[in-house]
């Protein structure tokens, strides 16, 4: 288990990583989410996604709407692959949503 030292207020402080894997990649799989909604809102309100889900919108909107979607989606996609390759918490914090 990874153990981190530093001094906070003159006091020697020891933290150490008690996680196992699988809760780390799940940890960062809601991290991951949640930077994922984010992303979709800065092209997509919540009531244009679901008016192109209910099939109000047609078209070229619809396929820009869709095509960020999925975009964003992709990425999240990406992070969650890579994390199950990782064999230590480390690596899966080092993982980078870009």
């Amino acid at each position: 288990m990874p153990r981190q030292e530093y001094y906070q207020n003159g006091q020697l402080v020891r933290v150490e990583d008690t996680r196992t894997l699988a809760e780390s990649i799940e940890e960062m799989k809601e991290v991951w989410a949640e930077q994922t909604t984010k992303l979709i809102r800065t092209r997509v309100t919540e009531t244009d996604e679901r008016n192109c889900a209910n099939g109000i919108y047609e078209g070229e909107k619809k396929e820009q709407i869709l095509r960020w979607i999925n975009e964003c989606r992709n990425k999240y996609l990406a992070c969650k692959a890579t994390a199950s390759a990782c064999t230590t918490n480390e690596e899966v914090d080092a993982i980078r949503y870009e």
